[in-house]
């Protein structure tokens, strides 16, 4: 939303500097014709266009990459307060990191959902058609990303569309924001060349008028010196897509649905809703659990602390890419304290669902993941001596709590139990981690998240720790960490 509104104030500051340029008034004013469009879409409807990754990935694009070019094409003496104004907002603008880790997000969605560069750039994604498309910047951005990475022939895709897409209304306006067809073309014939198509190469040269006459000097340069890709990809195993698209479908399962009335005295006068999905391992569904009221309030006292998530080696200490969303602890210091009520209530439901014994105000994490942004493979328990283990010890069992209505996707997978879990406003998934009777981690508990594109996921996760079980179940006082 600040980018919007930031992309806003600058277009309107360029179509002043426009104006005050005579010979440049033809060119600027087509900028800014090309560039509003957008926003015209989402005037009135901000929250839910920024949902839709055609249009949130193209924002986070044009705003990193075209103002930087703009900034140099209005150098000149006339229209100082504008450029002054630009300088002043760039500092404002994403960063590197943010353009790589949207395209990176981009090519999780394309790549888990199957999706060919001419679908996706015409808004189809998954079985779902959005009326949303990609420009041609849009397009060329990915095709970098994915060369960079040695996808040469999903590269070469994505610009045989850039190209189609750069037509000549707009060909002056591409060069400006710096991509021209010559770029393409050039890009184009190194994946060509990566992928042994010498003679395509050459032939795509001829064809380029710019490039005709050195198009044998080109080619033996590509030759002579080839890309060494260093793929930085996300990981996305075949098992991982199978699961995420919307063609799965579940083999049918003995499990039942019934009334859980046993984990609290409580429940005897309101049972809650459960749905088995596991046995071994114990892995339970329960409905209806927490009201929207409630929902909304916990999303009220998590937004002003929302910051980025971080997944670490437990070895080394160091940030792996298996993690990206927004997220906050909650209680958390200086918290407003009319939550103080809704987090007791919410302690005792997790008391309700599990059966466990829970400290009071027990913390819980709550979690805001946009267009592209998933949970990485990962297990809850920790299967190693660490602060936290020393006190408390492992994490027996996940709480794991769903506070929006389904996005398109974001459902929960579980690869070794072949099983996925919708997302669904309400919804909990309450899981064992540890054996319960001889406290060994469960490896069939690994688990995912698919990448969200289209709208927002919102979710919470409580860790029950097994020391508080002490005097319910049993704990070897030196624990048996080997897998079963």
């Amino acid at each position: 939303m600040d980018l919007m509104q930031l992309d806003i104030e600058l277009i309107s500051n360029l179509k002043i500097y426009a104006e005050k340029i005579e010979e440049k008034v033809e060119k600027l004013q087509r900028i800014v014709q090309e560039i509003r469009q957008p926003l015209e879409a989402a005037r009135g409807k901000e929250e839910e266009y920024l949902g839709n990754p055609l249009h949130s990935f193209p924002l986070i694009r044009h705003m990193y990459q075209d103002w930087k070019y703009l900034e140099e094409f209005m150098k000149k003496p006339v229209g100082e307060e504008q450029i002054d104004f630009l300088k002043k907002k760039l500092p404002e603008l994403p960063w590197q990191a943010d353009i790589e880790e949207a395209t990176r997000a981009m090519f999780g969605i394309a790549e888990t959902y199957g999706m060919r560069p001419w679908e996706m750039a015409q808004g189809l994604i998954d079985n779902v058609q959005f009326k949303s498309t990609l420009t041609a910047l849009d397009c060329f951005q990915i095709a970098k990303m994915y060369f960079k990475w040695g996808y040469f022939k999903n590269a070469y895709q994505w610009l045989g569309y850039t190209k189609s897409r750069m037509t000549e209304q707009y060909s002056d306006v591409y060069e400006v924001l710096g991509v021209t067809q010559k770029d393409v073309a050039l890009l184009q014939t190194r994946c060509l060349m990566e992928l042994g198509q010498v003679d395509e190469a050459h032939k795509l040269l001829l064809a380029q008028p710019d490039l005709a006459e050195n198009a044998t000097i080109l080619l033996a340069q590509f030759d002579s010196f080839p890309y060494k890709a260093n793929d930085m990809s996300p990981n996305l195993p075949d098992y991982f897509k199978e699961l995420c698209r919307s063609s799965f479908s579940p083999k049918p399962s003995r499990l039942h649905c019934r009334y859980n009335t046993i984990n609290s005295p409580f429940l005897i006068l309101a049972p809650l809703k459960m749905e088995e999905i596991s046995l071994e391992p114990y892995i339970v569904v329960y409905h209806g659990i927490l009201p929207d009221k409630d929902i909304e309030e916990l999303k009220r006292l998590a937004e002003p602390k929302l910051k980025p998530t971080y997944a670490f080696r437990n070895d080394e200490g160091t940030r792996i890419r298996g993690r990206t969303a927004l997220g906050v602890t909650l209680p958390y210091e200086n918290m407003d304290p009319t939550g103080g009520p809704l987090l007791d209530h919410l302690t005792q439901r997790i008391r309700d669902i599990t059966g466990l014994k829970i400290r009071d105000r027990h913390p819980v994490n709550l979690f805001k993941y946009g267009f592209g942004a998933h949970y990485g493979s990962q297990y809850d328990y920790y299967n190693t001596t660490k602060s936290e283990t020393e006190f408390l010890g492992d994490r027996i069992a996940t709480v794991f709590f769903y506070l929006n209505d389904d996005p398109q996707d974001g459902d929960t997978i579980f690869p070794y139990l072949n099983m996925k879990v919708p997302a669904e406003r309400g919804k909990v998934i309450f899981w064992y981690n540890l054996n319960e009777e001889t406290h060994k981690v469960r490896q069939s508990t690994f688990h995912e998240a698919c990448p969200v594109f289209n709208g927002s996921k919102w979710a919470m996760a409580a860790w029950i720790q097994e020391r508080d079980q002490m005097f319910i179940q049993p704990i070897s006082g030196k624990k048996n960490l080997s897998f079963v």
